[in-house]
């Protein structure tokens, strides 16, 4: 098969869609499809908000199916597929790997938890190792679930993110990448991995966090549940993708030290990348790991500007 034969599937889940997305080899859009969705509040918990995976599985199989269909492309063709998501949502599993809860990154549910923890002078001790202020992060939502549905938080055997979760319904792996994983506020930025510090300082759950890969890692195959659903060939090349902001600034060629860019979608980006982790002495900026190995971004963030447009 010639390089201009072969293609790959992405699926991304975003603030207010999900779309399925058709790129050949050298990063040219083929076809895509797109379905709109909005993150669903409970009014009993005020600033909630969830995310539905069984309904946004569903449309994303719907976009992928449909991006087959228009581009005309068979799906012995398609090499590879991977993901991007919205960054701070997060996703717990059951010891069965099922679901049992899962946000979007707009969940501000937790912010009696997050004064909390304030008044208990955690926030600056996580910043420093994880990078950004514990607004919307998930060690605030740990305590949250842990005191408003212990229930559940008594089943959490696994944890990820949003584009981790597209992964899993790919290929059964249950994985997280160094861009998503660190908007979650638990990673160490040193290292690249899941911080055992902050899971002990924060008094967290230990024993749930999944294997950490570099972007663009296989770690796995399409099972044959997921290419009955999406259309795709079982046995396809299943690769690690990331945060949609970060993967945007690759797109913008934002690949070197010192490189300035804003990325506008739902929420706005001021970044910059560097070759090392930043920590801001005042609090006010955010630092994850770039896709990039090696590489980090800082960024100052707008929320709803898009939708504000």
């Amino acid at each position: 098969m010639s390089r201009q034969d072969r293609f790959i599937m992405n699926f991304d889940v975003g603030t207010g869609s999900g779309r399925c997305i058709l790129f050949d080899l050298d990063g040219k859009q083929v076809a895509v499809a797109q379905r709109e969705w909005l993150p669903k509040s409970d009014p009993k918990y005020p600033g909630s908000q969830d995310f539905d995976t069984n309904e946004a599985w569903k449309l994303l199989k719907e976009c992928s199916n449909e991006v087959l269909t228009k581009s005309g492309i068979s799906n012995d063709k398609v090499v590879a597929a991977t993901s991007t998501a919205m960054r701070e949502g997060m996703v717990l599993y059951n010891k069965d790997k099922k679901v049992i809860w899962a946000c979007p990154n707009v969940d501000a549910r937790a912010s009696e938890e997050v004064v909390e923890m304030l008044r208990l002078n955690l926030a600056e001790p996580i910043y420093n190792i994880g990078g950004d202020w514990l607004n919307i992060i998930s060690p605030g939502r740990f305590w949250w679930i842990k005191k408003k549905k212990p229930e559940i938080y008594e089943q959490i055997a696994h944890m990820n993110m949003l584009s981790d979760w597209v992964l899993f319904e790919l290929s059964g792996e249950l994985v997280t990448d160094p861009s998503i994983g660190s908007s979650s506020g638990m990673f160490d930025l040193t290292t690249r991995k899941w911080s055992e510090k902050i899971v002990e300082i924060a008094d967290l759950p230990r024993g749930i966090y999944t294997p950490v890969y570099e972007c663009g890692t296989p770690i796995g195959k399409i099972t044959a549940k997921a290419a009955a659903e999406t259309g795709l060939r079982e046995g396809t090349m299943v690769v690690t993708g990331g945060a949609d902001t970060q993967l945007a600034l690759v797109g913008a060629g934002a690949v070197k030290p010192h490189m300035y860019t804003v990325c506008a979608g739902t929420f706005w980006q001021t970044t910059v990348v560097d070759d090392k982790a930043h920590y801001d002495p005042q609090y006010r900026l955010r630092t994850l790991c770039h896709v990039v190995p090696g590489q980090w971004m800082t960024e100052g963030i707008g929320f709803y500007h898009g939708f504000v447009m």
